[in-house]
């Protein structure tokens, strides 16, 4: 009779297990690694017949109560909610948002209204970028805090690993709030959702003097446009090549610049970049970052700095 062949087990046990890790690196892959990129980000073209304003989805008393806040003071009153209907517009914004609700910390006494409007407009920018983004991580998971202060005599706005600060004693409007909310939080989306990983690290651009960008981050693709390292703008950049006086800074100042721009005053980005090879590359970069879609065109700002290339604000938060 012929003999039976003994089993191994423990090579059987042996290929199971390495079975389950190549599951187990899968299903990490498919839900924590970001998608490839499969737009040219920093393209020369400009498709304009794709870009779609998605302001129109703003809820219609925050849309209003913007408007009212920064109007001409000749325009007649506006009836005004009261107290209980703000809470009210407060609460069920939370409870549709309550995840990017639980983010926002007010430190010192606000109005009712101003609550309101302060969360209204963090919320719809996070959901914006939540909703359009093509690429990265959720910003969900990137955002900590959002801490919304009323003291006075420090800085303007400043943001950290997972949290942006916003001291409000300088800030002359809620559109004026809503725009340090899309600059401060580009520097958390950079890092953290806008993100590679590579091993291979590079070593021109750090965060808090810390290496943390891999060499095919596509946020290196956008600072290579104006800028040769961290502290060294290219030789031939030229003030027309930049969002504002106040991306000249730093690479990631120019990145949160005309992020904002391209998000809050579309149009004149728009105008820039046809007149400029570099800012049609930084505009192509967010347009096709985000679908080609942006919140508002702010057509005034044609009006206010013209068709002049070297016509910049110090600071597009303040339009």
């Amino acid at each position: 009779m012929p003999r039976t062949k003994k089993i191994d087990r423990t090579k059987i046990f042996n290929i199971a297990k390495f079975i389950w890790a190549v599951i187990i690196f899968y299903l990490w892959f498919k839900l924590f690694v970001p998608s490839t990129i499969k737009e040219d980000y920093i393209s020369e073209n400009m498709y304009e017949w794709m870009e779609v304003s998605v302001a129109d989805e703003l809820d219609e008393n925050f849309k209003d109560e913007l408007w009212k806040h920064d109007a001409p003071s000749d325009m007649p009153e506006y009836f005004e909610n009261d107290e209980d209907e703000y809470v009210n517009l407060f609460q069920n914004i939370c409870s549709t948002n309550s995840s990017f609700c639980s983010k926002l910390l007010f430190n010192g006494y606000y109005s009712s209204k101003d609550k309101y409007m302060y969360l209204a407009s963090a919320v719809y920018i996070l959901r914006f970028i939540e909703n359009n983004i093509q690429i990265g991580l959720p910003i969900d998971d990137a955002l900590n805090t959002i801490i919304i202060n009323d003291s006075s005599n420090t800085r303007r706005w400043y943001a950290t690993w997972d949290t942006v600060t916003l001291n409000l004693w300088t800030v002359s409007s809620y559109a004026e709030f809503m725009e340090l909310v899309s600059h401060e939080l580009w520097h958390i989306v950079d890092l953290w959702v806008v993100r590679w990983y590579a091993l291979q690290k590079d070593f021109n651009y750090t965060e808090f003097w810390q290496t943390v960008f891999s060499q095919d981050d596509p946020s290196l693709s956008y600072y290579a446009i104006s800028w040769d390292s961290e502290n060294i703008r290219k030789a031939d950049a030229t003030v027309s090549d930049f969002c504002s006086s106040y991306a000249m800074s730093d690479p990631f100042e120019d990145f949160a610049e005309c992020h904002n721009l391209y998000l809050n005053h579309n149009s004149i980005f728009k105008v820039r970049a046809q007149q400029n090879a570099a800012m049609r590359q930084k505009y192509n970069f967010f347009a096709n970052l985000y679908g080609w879609k942006y919140l508002f065109n702010a057509k005034s700002d044609i009006l206010t700095y013209g068709n002049m290339p070297n016509n910049r604000p110090w600071d597009t938060t303040k339009m």
